[in-house]
This record gives structure tokens, C-alpha cells and sequence, in this order.
């Protein structure tokens, strides 16, 4: 690491990872939950095929949006290290130049679309104004993207998730309020391009505060050495995207707004999946890429940086696997509470796809990121799309419009298998070094068991009681269960429960950054 990143990126400061991870996690998980509630409310205050319009118009530009990001924001984490402080800015005015370039792009490929809106939902012509608004969205929020990556690499956690909070608060705002009072929904995309800009100006603001004073220095070798690390691994994003936004296309061309609208609700990842294991994995990779490099040997390097992945692993493993099983016991349940009886039927994509869960502890390609093995996930995403063609030829006819999503899943296990095996055959840990088997297995059983009484109380009582009040009693049940068993299968270490404490005092956002 070279004595200018030693300033910017290092930063020896007295925040431990695990803090600076739980800065990360917790501000995300804050802007996520008020995300969700918002989410709840529009839901419930605007009529079912608006949402499913509004939805499907969202899915169109988030989809365009990943796939323009092209893995750009993320390649300042594998560089960070590795630059002077005057390189870095200009490694990120460089992204800024092209992602500015990309969501032109975007925006006239939404504009495309606009012109033909009755291909969609059964023919809707009100999707017109809805997607040259989301072109206006990317146009502005593609070149603020890299921000967050560059406050992760320069340590100013605080400051991203402050700004996090801001905007989500300002964007609850400007959504409900048009829902509430039964305006048309392109007002609820107005509202999102005004915070949007206002996230850009604020991220700006704290960019200007990472380097004062700091002249530009190109980036060694310019936009073609970005390319050369980022295509790779944004042929596969595209490869990945067409595996998880399969389903949702086939249901948006063939049905109706309304059919878009539970499907929608149903299949939709669960905050806790991208916030926890994706953004400890992400904001690890530093480090993981560190303890890689540093290796006597490759062999040597990687299990060292295996070992570092492990301990992520076993965090997050804590909370996801009894999160997963509980949610697959009180799915029905929580569809009706969260957004009502209309769409109960959401239930069933949701448990489909809650069955991944245990799986999704962890971001398995951040390990191929650090080993520097772009290509390996280009070649895992493009097999897991012709995987996951084939599953849906073969579902969609036999079970009908649940065979899609029932392939995304087949296609995510088959992925995940493939990564842990090439994983091994870098570290050469053996199938017993490839993933912390003994730590999962004992949480997974803690929860499990935890889930029996609560399973056989929720078939008895389940239909005499309204499903509020089933979730409101079954989830601190199952929650000191789980604990209970968690404590006798040992998974719960003693660093943990004082991790947990100190956050709870909210020490280390009152701590001074040296």
C-alpha cells in the first residue's frame, strides 16, 4: 500500500472493522427499515394495479441501473489500497465520466420503451411518463453511486450513513404524500429525482471533505485499466440480473398489472438479505484482497483471506438462518399484516423464495473479487443463466407461473455449489476448510428446534387468531428459543454478546476517529 492510501484508506484509527462494519450495516439497516414501512403505506394507500404499474417500471429501472453500473462504484474498493491519495480522486472523477456516459444511455433506453407501453402489464399507456421519469432518475443517480464505495475506502462511515438517513427520511416524504392524497404515481418518481439530486449534492459535499487540498492524478493506466478489472465481473452482473429478473419479465409481459403487483410483493428480497451478509462481504473485500495478497503463496493467501471470510460468515449466519425459518412458518401471516388481505396470495412466491435464505449468509463471489478471478464469475453467471432458461422451459409448463421463480432458485443453489468448489480449489482447504460447516450446522439445528413449538402453536391457533396477533407472540417466542438453543449448541460466543452490548450503549458512535 502505497504512504498516500496510508492517509486516505488506512487511516489507522481505533475503529475496529467489525465497528466500521456495524456503522455500515446499522445505517443501512435504519434507511432500509424506513424504506420498508414507506413501502407498506404506498402499498396499501394506492389502488393494486398502480402499484403493479409503478412496480414493474421500478423493476425495468433498477435493472438498467445495475446493469450500467457496471461494476464501477465497487472497483474503488479493489483500488483504493492500492492508490496515492491524488490517484484516488482521480479514479473517482474517472467513474463519475463514465457512469454519467452510462445512465445517458439508460435514459434513452427507457425513453425506447416508452414510445411502446401497451407491450406491458396487458397494455397500459400510462407507463409512458412513469419510465421517462426513471430515465431522468439514472441520469442523475449514476454518477453519485461511487460515493458510498469511496466513503467505505476512506473511512467516513458516519457521513454515508447520515446522508443515508437524510435522504430515505426526505423520500418518505415525497412518497406518501402523493399517496395519500390519491395523486397520480408519476409524482411519487418526482419525488424520488428531487432526492435523488439532493443525495448527489450532500455526497459531493462530503467527497470535497475526503480530499482538501488534493490535486488529480490520473489513475495509472486510465479507463483501460478500470475495464479491464470491472467487465468481466459486469458481463456476469449481467448474466446474474437475467437469473434473479427472469420471472418478474415473463409475469410482467403475460399478466395483468394486478397478478405484477402480488407477485411483486411476494418476490421481493428481503432487506435483511442485501443489507447483512452482501454488505459485511462488500465491506470486507479491502481486507479480504489484503490478506490475499500478502500471502507467502497464492495457496497461503487464500486461505488466509478464507479464514477472514469464515468469521463474516459466522456473524451473519447468527441472524439470517432463524430469520429464514421463521419467516417461511409466518409467511401468509406476515403478507396480510404488512400489506392486507388483498395479498395473501403473495404468500407463496415469498416462501419460494425464502427458502434461499439459508443459503444467502454470504456474498460467495466476493471471495473470487478478492482472489482477483473476475472471469470465474462471468463463466458462474453465464452457466447459472442457461441453467436457469432450461429450469424454467421445463417448470413453467408443468406448475405454471410459479416455475420461474422455482428455476431463479434451483439456478442460485447450483451457483452457490459451484462457488464453494472453486473457492477450494484456490485455498486447497478441502471440503472441511471450504465454509464453517460445524458453526452452521449447530446454529442451523439451534434453529430448527427453535421452530418446532412455534410451528405446531401457529397450526392450532393460526386460524382462530388474526395474524397480527400470531406473529406479535410467535416472534418473541421463537426469538428466546432460539437464543436458548443457541446458547447450548455454543454458537453464541462471548465476543459476540459483547459486541452486541456496546452497540446497544451505542459506543462506538460516540467514540472520537483518531
Amino acid at each position: 500500500m502505497s504512504e498516500g492510501a496510508g492517509r486516505v484508506v488506512a487511516q489507522e484509527t481505533k475503529t475496529s472493522l467489525a465497528d466500521r462494519i456495524g456503522m455500515i450495516v446499522g445505517g443501512q439497516f435504519v434507511t432500509t427499515f424506513i424504506g420498508l414501512a414507506q413501502g407498506i403505506l404506498m402499498v396499501r394507500l394506492i389502488p393494486k394495479a398502480s402499484y403493479g404499474a409503478l412496480a414493474f417500471v421500478m423493476m425495468l429501472y433498477t435493472t438498467a441501473r445495475d446493469l450500467a453500473l457496471f461494476y464501477i462504484p465497487e472497483s474503488l474498493l479493489y483500488f483504493a489500497p492500492q492508490l496515492s491519495t491524488a490517484q484516488l480522486k482521480g479514479l473517482v472523477r474517472q467513474s463519475m465520466g463514465i457512469l454519467f456516459g452510462f445512465g445517458a444511455l439508460v435514459a434513452l433506453l427507457l425513453a425506447t420503451l416508452s414510445l411502446s407501453p401497451g407491450l406491458f402489464l396487458g397494455g397500459r399507456d400510462d407507463l409512458t411518463i412513469l419510465l421517462l421519469l426513471v430515465g431522468v432518475t439514472a441520469m442523475i443517480g449514476l454518477p453519485g453511486s461511487v460515493f458510498g464505495n469511496l466513503f467505505i475506502a476512506t473511512n467516513h462511515h458516519r457521513a454515508s450513513a447520515g446522508i443515508s438517513l437524510v435522504v430515505t427520511l426526505l423520500g418518505t416524504v415525497t412518497t406518501l404524500v402523493p399517496a395519500a392524497l390519491g395523486w397520480n404515481v408519476a409524482w411519487i418518481l418526482v419525488g424520488q429525482n428531487a432526492t435523488t439530486t439532493l443525495r448527489l449534492l450532500l455526497s459531493y459535499r462530503v467527497y470535497r471533505q475526503v480530499f482538501p487540498g488534493v490535486e488529480t492524478a490520473p489513475f495509472p493506466g486510465g479507463i483501460r485499466a478500470q475495464m479491464t478489472y470491472v467487465t468481466p465481473l459486469a458481463v456476469g452482473r449481467f448474466a446474474g440480473l437475467f437469473n434473479q429478473k427472469l420471472d418478474k419479465f415473463v409475469v410482467g409481459l403475460f399478466f395483468s398489472a394486478s397478478a405484477f403487483a402480488e407477485f411483486a410483493i411476494g418476490s421481493q428480497e428481503l432487506p435483511l438479505v442485501s443489507i447483512l451478509p452482501y454488505t459485511v462481504a462488500s465491506s470486507m473485500l479491502p481486507q479480504l484482497v489484503e490478506h490475499f495478497q500478502r500471502g507467502e503463496s497464492r495457496e497461503a493467501g487464500a486461505r488466509e483471506a478464507i479464514g477472514l471470510w469464515h468469521a463474516g460468515v459466522r456473524k451473519t449466519t447468527l441472524v439470517m438462518l432463524p430469520v429464514a425459518v421463521f419467516l417461511l412458518l409466518g409467511a401468509e401471516a406476515l403478507m396480510v399484516v404488512l400489506y392486507g388481505e388483498a395479498y395473501r396470495g403473495a404468500a407463496l412466491p415469498f416462501r419460494i423464495y425464502g427458502a434461499l435464505l439459508p443459503l444467502r449468509v454470504t456474498a460467495f463471489g466476493i471471495m473470487m473479487m478478492a482472489f482477483g478471478e473476475t472471469k470465474m464469475i462471468l463463466r458462474t453467471q453465464v452457466m447459472g443463466m442457461v441453467f436457469n432458461v432450461v429450469a424454467a422451459l421445463i417448470l413453467l409448463p408443468t406448475v405454471g407461473m410459479m416455475g420461474a421463480p422455482l428455476a431463479a432458485v434451483l439456478t442460485q443453489v447450483a451457483m452457490i455449489v459451484y462457488y464453494c468448489v472453486r473457492i477450494e480449489r484456490v485455498g486447497r482447504v478441502g471440503l472441511a476448510g471450504i465454509f464453517p460447516w460445524s458453526h452452521y450446522g449447530r446454529t442451523a439445528a439451534a434453529a430448527v428446534v427453535a421452530g418446532v413449538p412455534v410451528a405446531a402453536a401457529m397450526i392450532a391457533l393460526g386460524p382462530r387468531l388474526h395474524p397480527a396477533v400470531l406473529l406479535g407472540v410467535g416472534a418473541p417466542v421463537y426469538a428466546g428459543l432460539y437464543l436458548l438453543a443457541a446458547r447450548v449448541a455454543r454458537v453464541i460466543a462471548p465476543e459476540d454478546q459483547a459486541f452486541v452490548a456496546r452497540w446497544l450503549r451505542l459506543e462506538p458512535l460516540r467514540k472520537k476517529q483518531g
